[in-house]
């Protein structure tokens, strides 16, 4: 199958596809500003001096590795692969502008010469980077401040209506429809009301649901969860006594058997969890003295713990697990997720590699940095070979592992075999690098403490802020965030820079508003939620080209990963598509990797785009769930329909004579209006071409099918699947006089494909 939009569909007149941005003041030079758009100090260095100046040439010497650092000079610019690069450079610049020689600014008087620099004469007196610089170092003197109204703001961007935002929003948080009371909260207060009713629905159960894929497609730990007994295989029974006798007692056939492994498999996602549900500053992912167990787990890791209800697996308490050796206790190091069993598996360590990996790992995660991006380079592998100690010793390597190697002596006191395992005998190797972070080393004295130590400071680091956000509208719009262009000489160059100034200064806004709350993940989320990021639908003008590049980056054309299509199916049809034999979602077991999501095993990004594997997937599920759910739906009373509340099964549009049944007709078209609204958000009048193009799908179908019917080639009776004899959510059945399994008229086979149609419709499949 190959996706094509329904008839009517005009791409030019929506870019839900392209996504898009407008109103990005351009000026000062082809830059930044225009008209009476204010444009900041900031945004002057970002599109000025950065990027024509210091970006080009001043970062060659003084950046990372570059000559000016091995000289220790003071003056240092990081590149566009560190995360918060441009703040950090401009804080550099400031605190450099006031030195100076002779009057002149060293950031003039030694790029040309006018004083001792070792990189000589790199720019000419007069020239337009010497003018660039200047005004730079002016406007320092009394820098500009814009007002929230303009810099970041993202202007000329079509919304989806504060209504729409909480259809979207529901289906995408809490896997609803909104609810009337809420609906006409919002109607009435509109984007007060919105921001406050989104912020209700990061309450519900549902919400920790979504919340638990997107720490998944983080920390990767669902891959314990393949197979029941998978997460307990990894707990060394010595150190967990319960990891054998107690969990081989539970017979194989009790689901307890699968609940124990799940609790222990997504603890440190539950913990995440349970930090955000509670309130509590989401710092303490790194730097929490506890973790969590529910009912299920703490029998397990021996802890002690009275539960209201010893069935509720959604029930936490705070824990501080402790190992059996010898016949004492020890006590474990907590360090939020980092000491979690789970974690230390899933990103494993040996002795040769010597916990690298994992401080890899943690700058990814939790401070949003990429280590291999930022040491990308040539290396010749033959020049360590006059090195000792290449790591520590050779700069080409010891750029990279300057960074890594101290937080690698962070998890200094695990086993390099039983990853999850205490080992505090254990001493750290002298020829690395020692434990600290960031220039600080680690006091001896705290070595036994290492991971905590480390934690607290990387929690403290700004790149902790950045990397919450990114998480965050990652796993709400499906994007990653922009990168930085970092080729001045694309022709590209400036749709891309305008994008990448806009997207950063809206995520360092949220940022700011996160610290503010005490570090409340929900003010992450509910302001990616209300940003157009997650809203926009199109822009207040036509685009050309090169303004379609510039705003690709924005916009509501989100593939729904598998996870969130079940539970839109679900919401918007009432029934789920699950597998007959044991009721599994087929979206998240069979056809979930097949339909671009992960295993989190060796399948770890997901497709954001439709293949031809996926649009096949889209297909069966569609027809299927309409055959599952038009006859069942007929079969309740019409006040407890979700499809079809408006007509019956006997309402056909034409009479024995082929006459138009005009009230039959206005009843079909009202139901469409209904499943139109149901199914894909959309709010058209009855009038609307979009009803009639339905419509003719409906009788059409209807037509051909009913003279099947009366000429014997199609039979009278529903196919065994489509036809009402249980519930499709149970698979128990329905009361005989409930059961639907003749379809004389053939109505009920036209809405099936009514249903399969919109089913279909990349107003579904998409966000």
């Amino acid at each position: 199958m190959t996706w094509i939009p329904r008839p009517g569909r005009t791409a030019s007149t929506s870019l839900a596809s392209l996504g898009f941005i407008t109103g990005l003041a351009l000026g000062c030079n082809g830059a930044l500003g225009g008209g009476d758009s204010c444009v900041s100090t900031r945004e002057y260095f970002a599109a000025e001096a950065w990027t024509k100046v210091m970006g080009t040439k001043c970062i060659t010497c003084h950046g990372p590795a570059g000559i000016a650092e091995e000289q220790n000079a003071e003056f240092r610019l990081l590149p566009s692969s560190y995360p918060g690069f441009m703040d950090a450079n401009f804080e550099a610049v400031k605190t450099h502008a006031g030195v100076s020689y002779d009057g002149l600014s060293a950031l003039l008087a030694k790029p040309t010469g006018k004083t001792m620099h070792g990189g000589g004469e790199v720019i000419k007196a007069g020239s337009e980077e010497y003018r660039i610089i200047a005004e730079l170092l002016e406007q320092l003197k009394d820098p500009v401040e814009c007002s929230d109204d303009d810099g970041a703001q993202l202007g000329g961007v079509v919304l989806l209506s504060p209504e729409q935002t909480l259809r979207k929003a529901g289906l995408h948080l809490v896997g609803r429809l909104p609810n009337p009371d809420e609906l006409a909260e919002v109607t009435a207060g509109g984007e007060d009301a919105l921001a406050e009713v989104v912020r209700g629905m990061l309450e519900e159960d549902g919400f920790y649901d979504r919340l638990g894929d997107i720490f998944n497609d983080l920390l990767l730990t669902d891959r314990y969860t393949v197979y029941t007994g998978f997460a307990i295989d990894l707990l060394d029974e010595d150190d967990y006594p319960n990891a054998g006798a107690w969990w081989d007692a539970i017979p194989n056939d009790d689901p307890r058997r699968y609940l124990v492994n799940l609790a222990v498999a997504r603890e440190p996602i539950d913990l995440m969890s349970y930090i955000v549900r509670n309130d509590r500053p989401f710092t303490e992912i790194l730097t929490a003295d506890y973790t969590v167990v529910n009912p299920y787990s703490a029998p397990l890791y021996g802890v002690d713990a009275d539960f209201a209800d010893p069935t509720d697996y959604r029930e936490f308490k705070e824990a501080r697990l402790s190992v059996a050796r010898d016949g004492q206790k020890l006590g474990i190091g907590h360090a939020g997720v980092l000491s979690s069993p789970m974690f230390l598996n899933r990103f494993p360590t040996t002795p040769t590699n010597r916990n690298r990996h994992r401080a890899r790992m943690v700058y990814k995660m939790f401070l949003a940095t990429d280590i291999l991006r930022i040491g990308e380079r040539p290396i010749d592998p033959t020049e360590s070979l006059t090195y000792q100690n290449p790591t520590r010793d050779d700069t080409k390597c010891n750029f990279c592992h300057k960074q890594i190697d101290p937080i690698a002596g962070a998890f200094q006191n695990y086993d390099d075999y039983d990853m999850e395992s205490p080992a505090p005998e254990r001493e750290w190797f002298p020829e690395m690098f020692a434990p600290g972070f960031n220039g600080e080393d680690m006091p001896k004295s705290e070595f036994p403490n290492a991971l905590p130590w480390f934690a607290t400071r990387a929690a403290k680091d700004p790149r902790f802020v950045l990397a919450s956000v990114h998480t965050v509208f990652r796993g709400l719009t499906g994007q990653e965030p922009l990168a930085y262009p970092a080729d001045p000489a694309d022709p590209n160059y400036g749709a891309k820079l305008a994008a990448w100034q806009a997207q950063d200064g809206l995520l360092r806004k949220i940022g700011d508003a996160f610290v503010a709350d005490e570090f409340n993940l929900k003010t992450i989320i509910e302001q990616v939620i209300m940003s157009p990021y997650y809203r926009g639908i199109t822009a207040e003008e036509t685009l050309d080209e090169t303004e379609e590049m510039k705003l690709a980056a924005v916009g509501t054309a989100r593939l729904s990963t598998p996870e969130l299509l079940a539970r839109k199916i679900e919401a918007v049809t009432g029934i789920r598509w699950v597998r007959h034999w044991d009721l599994a979602e087929q979206l998240i077991t069979d056809y979930k990797v097949l339909y671009g999501g992960i295993d989190s095993d060796s399948i770890t990004l997901r497709l954001n785009h439709l293949n031809g594997i996926m649009a096949a997937v889209s297909s069966r599920m569609a027809n299927e769930v309409a055959c599952y759910a038009t006859a069942y739906d007929f079969s309740r009373p019409a006040g407890e329909r979700t499809l079809f509340p408006k007509v019956s099964a006997e309402h056909t549009p034409l009479g024995p004579t082929g006459a138009e049944i005009p009230a039959t007709i206005a009843d079909i078209k009202a139901n469409l209006v209904h499943l139109h609204a149901q199914i894909l958000g959309e709010q058209l009048d009855i009038g609307d071409p979009e009803i009639e193009r339905t419509y003719q799908l409906f009788l059409e179908t209807w037509k051909e099918g009913a003279a099947n019917v009366a000429a014997g080639k199609e039979n009278a009776w529903l196919s065994w699947w489509c036809a009402a004899r249980v519930d499709p959510n149970t698979q128990q059945d329905l009361p005989e006089a409930q059961q639907i399994s003749d379809d004389t008229t053939y109505t009920i086979r036209a809405w099936m494909a009514v249903v399969t149609y919109l089913l279909s419709d990349y107003k579904f499949l998409f966000e």
